[in-house]
């Protein structure tokens, strides 16, 4: 029963320790909770993942062109 229990807060520490905001968004999102309130931190929280949501998308996408266009161009390569 120790045992669990000493796995489980290891797991939750080491969960909180992961999921620390580090860069300067995560200072943002940190400066403005503080200053203006929850909600303030969790908008610029959500505008950050859909920054970097967006980013992934695009270079996702990007590579899914240039990989099919060598498939297509595979003779002349």
């Amino acid at each position: 029963m120790i045992a669990e229990i000493t796995l489980f807060l290891k797991g939750l520490i080491i969960g909180f320790a992961m999921a620390l905001p580090i860069g300067p968004i995560g200072i943002i999102c940190v400066r403005k909770t503080l200053t203006e309130g929850k909600m303030h931190g969790i908008v610029i929280g959500l505008g950050a993942a859909t920054a970097d949501m967006l980013y992934a998308c695009i270079a996702a996408f990007g590579l899914t062109m240039i990989s099919d266009l060598i498939l297509e161009q595979q003779f002349w390569i």
